[in-house]
């Protein structure tokens, strides 16, 4: 039996080996980790604690990225220092893969030249990342096709449902009248998502505070207001007190390299934009 089952083996030959694969930010790399899902785990570069513009790889970082077949990063200058290594490892930067990529904007809310890279928020988005990074990897590795696009479709129906639910709720809110103020530039694929619209940011895409007269306005508001702002960039409580606040972890950091990192990423906006409800 056993020489049967070493005969097997050697006409079958040797088993697809998987591809060395890495990713930038946490969100990248739960999309990426649920669909090499069986096949191989990738390797996430910028601790989700850290500011990835700013990031600067390690030695180690550095040589085992040399080693890489293919790096999944957002691009739209959100990752520059990515471009000063050296390999032969595929760049695939999937802020170029959108519907449309977003401009930055300054505090009067008129458009700016740099770019917003924070597509992720937006499920709506990942499904063109989810799909790009899919055929990238079965390009790379077609002997796991099957697997990839078993797990794919996974992602897809998650991906679908957390559009779906925040669509629901950005309807909820626009009935409600609610419009939006936030502490950092970094929400507006979300607020085009929900259908809302934007009425005060309070810290530029350069990390820039809103000057004096800027806050003046923003104070002065009225209406149903919701305040969104993440961990690193609170709004002061003095400002608008009464407005309900959704705190949303931009990045994910609490739950980053868990294995259903996607879906509950996708809950906890869900669940954070449900207290702006709370306004009126």
């Amino acid at each position: 039996m056993r020489r049967l089952i070493l005969l097997f083996l050697l006409l079958a030959g040797p088993l697809a080996a998987a591809p060395r694969v890495a990713s930038t930010i946490a969100p990248l790399d739960g999309l990426v980790t649920q669909i090499m899902q069986g096949v191989g785990e990738p390797s996430s570069l910028v601790p989700p604690n850290l500011d990835p513009h700013d990031f600067s790889l390690r030695p180690s970082q550095i040589s085992a990225l040399g080693e890489a077949d293919i790096v999944f990063a957002v691009g739209l200058d959100l990752e520059p220092w990515l471009a000063r290594v050296e390999g032969d490892f595929i760049t695939v930067n999937l802020g170029e893969v959108t519907s449309e990529a977003l401009p930055a904007r300054n505090f009067d809310l008129s458009t700016r030249e740099d770019s917003d890279p924070h597509l992720w928020l937006d499920p709506g988005e990942m499904i063109l990342w989810a799909l790009e990074i899919t055929q990238r990897l079965i390009t790379l590795n077609p002997e796991n096709t099957a697997q990839y696009r078993t797990n794919e479709f996974a992602l897809l129906k998650t991906l679908v449902s957390a559009k779906e639910r925040l669509e629901a709720i950005g309807a909820r809110l626009e009935t409600a009248n609610i419009r939006l103020v936030v502490s950092h530039d970094a929400y507006q694929y979300l607020e085009r998502r929900l259908g809302l619209e934007n009425i005060g940011i309070l810290t530029d895409i350069n990390g820039t505070r809103a000057g004096a007269r800027s806050l003046s306005n923003i104070s002065r508001l009225e209406g149903a207001i919701c305040i969104l702002e993440s961990p690193e960039t609170l709004a002061a409580a003095s400002l608008l007190p009464q407005a309900p606040r959704a705190r949303i972890d931009l990045t994910g950091a609490e739950i980053a390299g868990e294995p259903d990192f996607v879906p509950r990423y996708y809950q906890s906006l869900a669940e954070a934009l449900e207290s702006c409800l709370e306004a009126g």
